[in-house]
């Protein structure tokens, strides 16, 4: 019977599982995508297909289904395995749970604090009837696993520890706080839970609102919503609220739609607009947009035109202009967010997301109905709307504004253009990755031979007078092995090393012939960059040789370095 891993790879394919997570376009036989691990604008990550496999020949990552995951989701090999036999429907053998990582029982116990949470909720029918009266149905408060903390202190703490786990470790969580005289309580009392999950679909932390029936006593019940502190599980720089729900919709759509409160983006579900996501009390961040970026490079952001909607939009948008991303606002009444739209007609909401405005003009509309006096205008003009524009990365859209800010203020372009120049790109935008190092370069006669070794691999019909020519013992050291097993007609292919080798002959060929032919120059290369290498040693020998004044040695030497260097000639 074969493995958990061998069944894993039969039934997962790997071209379906990276689609999941990265956009791809088709490229010849493979697939092609902006590398998830690293910032870049023309596409360098490929997965195969044939291969089962995936490269990025920019930053050199690459590997299988599991290292995929485990870069991807920064988790060990035990927990990706979990998570792809979850997904492929592969049964593992239950484990004791004492020799589970700490990661996997602590992702257990916030799971076992989300059922108990949800089980609250089935019994508390006045909060039930609340979430309906927001018009959130059953079904959906089941799909994103909303449930309810009671008022009392302990109730959770109580019911964990019965399950087995120990208020270290649900204080590690942050499902629980420290007494200060010993012992601990809830964090969360008097809320609807809210779970916040991972890219995988895993509960990791937990928003909090306040349920005002119960609110009473409780010291937090200012605070409209609180959210898990960052913890081993939960860092709040990367977790968006939906995303798991909505990654399929939003590569479908190819844009992404960022509410924000987790109603807002729950009920846009709810109402068939699965592209919604919340930041649930942050700004974007540069995480945040490096995630988004693998589905869409469109973002269309749901805020009021007051100036708390306007505060909103300025904290969550500056460093999406700056990293690229098409910008534009779907504008709401006043007072209105997407819920309340959604309570009202769902047909409205999927109305007002076909219409949306460019984000510059959203904010010069804005700033003109709020600003009557034109000189006022101006200055906000210049402090608030400049400096995304010197923010964008391409010169065209810059240009584009510039015209547009120019017409609807009755300026010259040139005035523009200098408040431009004198306008600093803005200190709040996401800091640029550094370009990743380039590999270290490597001689003609490496790239020679990983040429070669690439079209033995994808290429298992060579003609066999051709492989003849080809001499393993010209090879280095590190590539030998894998060249004497090539010529043995023997399998290498469960290197990465090899497959990457082979992906990259499939990329740079068109056809059989023309691998062929390049394959026959290279082996003449090959043969000459050795017979180099080979005249560098003689003439090492002849100089000790005279040195030595070992007379007959160096006639020996000097002969056999006369027909090498007559065997080159002839190459």
């Amino acid at each position: 019977m074969s493995s958990p891993v061998e069944q894993i790879k039969e039934r997962l394919d790997i071209v379906e599982l990276v689609r999941s997570y990265v956009k791809l376009d088709k490229a010849g036989a493979n697939f092609k995508a902006l590398c998830p691990f690293h910032s870049e604008k023309t596409p360098s990550f490929f997965v195969s297909p044939a291969k089962q496999m995936w490269h990025c020949f920019s930053c050199s990552k690459g590997g299988d289904h599991f290292q995929f995951i485990q870069d991807l989701e920064g988790v060990e090999f035990p927990e990706a395995l979990r998570i792809l036999a979850e997904r492929a429907g592969v049964e593992l053998k239950r484990e004791d749970p004492r020799a589970r990582s700490e990661r996997t029982r602590l992702l257990s116990l916030v799971d076992d604090a989300a059922r108990f949470y949800e089980s609250n909720l089935v019994r508390r029918k006045d909060v039930g009837d609340y979430l309906k009266g927001r018009g959130l149905t059953g079904e959906t408060a089941k799909r994103f696993r909303i449930g309810y903390a009671e008022r009392e202190w302990n109730t959770l703490c109580d019911y964990l520890k019965r399950k087995g786990y120990r208020e270290d470790e649900i204080e590690k969580v942050g499902l629980a706080v420290k007494k200060d005289g010993g012992g601990h309580f809830d964090r969360f009392r008097a809320r609807i839970m809210f779970p916040l999950f991972d890219g995988s679909g895993r509960i990791v932390g937990f928003s909090g609102r306040i349920f005002d029936k119960d609110a009473e006593g409780q010291k937090d019940a200012d605070s409209k919503y609180i959210n898990s502190p960052q913890t081993i599980l939960y860092d709040k720089s990367k977790v968006l609220y939906g995303l798991s729900h909505a990654k399929d919709a939003i590569r479908k759509e190819e844009k992404a739609i960022l509410v924000e409160g987790q109603m807002d983006a729950v009920l846009s579900h709810q109402a068939g607009v699965e592209h919604a996501i919340a930041v649930s009390g942050t700004a974007l961040t540069q995480f945040h947009l490096a995630t988004l970026k693998r589905f869409a490079q469109s973002l269309l952001v749901s805020f009021d035109r007051d100036a708390a909607g306007l505060n909103a939009a300025d904290r969550s948008i500056k460093h999406a202009l700056a990293e690229g991303f098409d910008v534009s606002v779907i504008s709401l009444p006043p007072g209105k967010d997407p819920a309340d739209i959604v309570k009202e007609s769902a047909d409205a909401w999927r109305e007002s997301i076909q219409h949306p405005i460019p984000f510059i003009a959203f904010l010069m509309d804005a700033f003109s109905e709020q600003e009557k006096d034109g000189r006022a205008l101006l200055r906000t003009v210049k402090e608030r709307v400049l400096p995304y524009i010197v923010s964008m990365e391409s010169e065209m859209e810059r240009a584009y504004w510039v015209k547009d800010i120019a017409r609807r203020l009755s300026l010259a372009e040139d005035a523009v253009w200098k408040e431009m120049d004198k306008t600093p790109r803005t200190t709040d935008a996401a800091p640029k990755q550094l370009k990743e190092p380039e590999r270290r370069a490597s001689s003609r006669k490496d790239s020679i031979e990983e040429r070669i070794l690439g079209i033995l691999a994808w290429k298992k019909d060579m003609p066999q007078a051709t492989l003849e020519k080809l001499n393993a013992g010209w090879f280095s050291s590190e590539r030998r092995e894998f060249a004497e097993h090539a010529l043995a007609g023997k399998e290498a292919q469960s290197s990465h090393y090899i497959k990457k080798l082979a992906l990259e002959a499939e990329l740079a060929y068109e056809d059989d012939l023309q691998a062929h032919a390049e394959f026959e120059e290279l082996t003449s290369g090959l043969k000459k960059e050795h017979i180099r290498a080979e005249l560098e040693t003689l003439a090492s020998d002849m100089r000790r040789a005279e040195g030595q004044g070992d007379v007959g040695l160096l006639e020996k030497k000097m002969e056999e370095f006369k027909r090498l260097s007559q065997e080159l000639h002839e190459e």
